[in-house]
């Protein structure tokens, strides 16, 4: 497999939309090979999507363990400057830097590839950019993954974008609204029983065990709430 130094090499040579494609022919390669090398299949399968999405907006780039830019699309070049103000090319500004390193240290600590961390979130006149971090199989280099979309509402769409199903979403919306299960169920028009039943799928989804906490990281989760 191509290196990021080999293909900054070779991309010395071209010009900047074939620079681009270089990067992503070679960000895609290497996460192709994670899936064959990590047993954590759904894992890898969830990065590769995200990689996917990131590959279809130009937004990757590649980094050192030290933060150094080894490889970045112009996509990437464009959100940071749009979204920090004193962003110097090539680089990562400071803000990434101390979320990076961070990122690092919970990665050394997971002892292995872990399903990626929560985005990054920034917000800018109705729209958001993400910036997501991926670590190779043995922890040399790391894969900056930045996309920007509209801000998120709390509605049940959006909720389905967190892996629930639209009985689920609909259950922890009105959740969010204060209903209890009956009430809920009425809204529904089913019984008590399957809107339960819909809490427990949920919650496992979501790694909680109470109403309040399945609210507060599906806000957490979708960049509504900071904290």
């Amino acid at each position: 497999m191509v290196s990021m130094q080999k293909a900054l090499m070779i991309c010395d040579r071209l010009n900047p939309k074939d620079c681009d494609r270089c990067i992503l022919g070679l960000l895609y390669s290497y996460l192709m090979q994670a899936e064959e090398n990590n047993s954590e299949c759904r894992q890898v399968q969830q990065i590769l999507a995200q990689l996917k999405q990131a590959l279809d907006r130009g937004g990757a780039s590649g980094l050192a363990i030290d933060g150094q830019v080894l490889l970045i699309t112009q996509r990437v070049e464009q959100l940071l400057s749009q979204y920090f103000l004193s962003y110097v090319l090539h680089s990562l500004p400071e803000t990434l830097q101390h979320w990076f390193k961070h990122q690092i240290l919970q990665f050394v600590h997971a002892g292995d590839v872990p399903s990626s961390c929560l985005p990054l979130h920034f917000e800018q006149a109705g729209r958001q950019l993400l910036i997501r971090l991926i670590p190779d199989p043995k922890g040399e280099q790391y894969l900056l993954l930045l996309e920007e979309q509209e801000s998120p509402s709390f509605s049940v769409a959006t909720l389905q974008l967190l892996g629930l199903t639209e009985r689920e979403a609909e259950v922890l919306f009105w959740i969010a609204k204060d209903k209890s299960n009956a009430g809920i169920a009425r809204v529904l028009d089913c019984c008590e029983g399957t809107v339960r039943k819909h809490l427990e799928h949920l919650y496992k989804k979501l790694g909680v065990q109470t109403r309040t906490a399945a609210v507060m990281v599906a806000l957490e989760k979708l960049g509504l709430f900071k904290g």
